[in-house]
């Protein structure tokens, strides 16, 4: 059952995708923020060791602080939940949805083409126990023929009805042990081949899902890194590296030249230098208290 949630998992990521494509309408944000929480429980799990609770300290503006914090508290509102349950519930959330505000044809479209995928497997695992439940099948029950009753075997003299029952008894006996035979390899054949697809559907689900949360975490990480960026203070330690790096190239070009000068027995701006440091200290002294 595990896989074949994982499976209609993955097909309601695709849709998901295909969804603005539509024109279908936006759901409101708290839809959206419980699809977010159940899908970051079913990609990595608890919240708790994976994401800090952001707090005023991250240097964000107070919107884009509050926008984290419902994304936070949508995912914590999951803890406690398997993937595969998460899985689950993302899947009939999605549905639910999809039914409210999937307004338009192609909405519809691919609504229902999930919503088909997801009662197949859902079909597939009652009758599935079902049958376990009720093993014995009235059809395979043999009936007993009565005697003296028309059957494809001809009574041939100087055989007696007691031989041509024993007779044909033994042959129902032999046919169905061919007959179960047959379908015991046949069972075994499918269960190697079934073994081996599921391996195969589990790993490439694995592999998909891996790359999925992969993906995921990388524009996560994109997107605060962006927005962490472009806050007050990242704007206030850029503009002071601005000034502090004029001003160091600056003093740079300014000794130079002072050698140059000096080196040819010009002290012009050597002076007005001298001038405007005295100017500073005093400038200093008067704003500074005398100690």
């Amino acid at each position: 059952m595990a896989d074949s949630v994982d499976r209609v998992f993955v097909h309601a990521l695709n849709t998901v995708k295909k969804i603005p494509k539509t024109g279908a309408s936006r759901p409101p944000p708290s839809e959206r923020l419980r699809l977010y929480g159940l899908y970051k429980q079913a990609m990595e799990g608890d919240v708790d060791g994976v994401m800090e609770m952001p707090t005023a300290g991250s240097g964000l503006p107070p919107d884009e602080l509050q926008k984290e914090r419902d994304k936070w508290d949508a995912w914590n509102s999951q803890k406690g939940l398997t993937r595969t349950e998460s899985k689950r519930r993302y899947v009939e959330a999605l549905i639910e949805t999809m039914h409210k505000y999937a307004n338009t044809s192609d909405g519809r479209e691919l609504v229902a083409e999930l919503e088909f995928v997801w009662n197949q497997i859902k079909d597939n695992a009652a009758s599935s126990d079902s049958s376990s439940a009720n093993p014995s099948d009235p059809s395979h029950v043999f009936h007993q023929p009565r005697s003296g009753s028309d059957g494809p075997m001809k009574i041939l003299s100087p055989m007696s009805e007691q031989d041509i029952e024993f007779r044909s008894r033994r042959q129902i006996d032999e046919d169905d042990e061919d007959a179960v035979a047959r379908d015991e390899e046949e069972r075994q054949v499918s269960l190697q081949n079934s073994r081996w697809t599921r391996k195969m559907e589990r790993a490439i689900t694995k592999l998909t899902a891996e790359v999925a949360a992969l993906r995921e975490q990388i524009a996560t990480g994109r997107e605060w890194k962006s927005k962490k960026e472009k806050s007050f203070p990242s704007w206030i330690r850029w503009l002071i590296f601005v000034v502090m790096k004029h001003l160091l190239i600056d003093c740079v070009v300014l000794c130079i030249i002072l050698v140059w000068m000096r080196s040819r027995k010009d002290r012009r701006l050597e002076d007005i230098v001298r001038a405007a440091l005295r100017l500073v200290r005093e400038y200093v002294r008067k704003i500074l208290p005398s100690r």
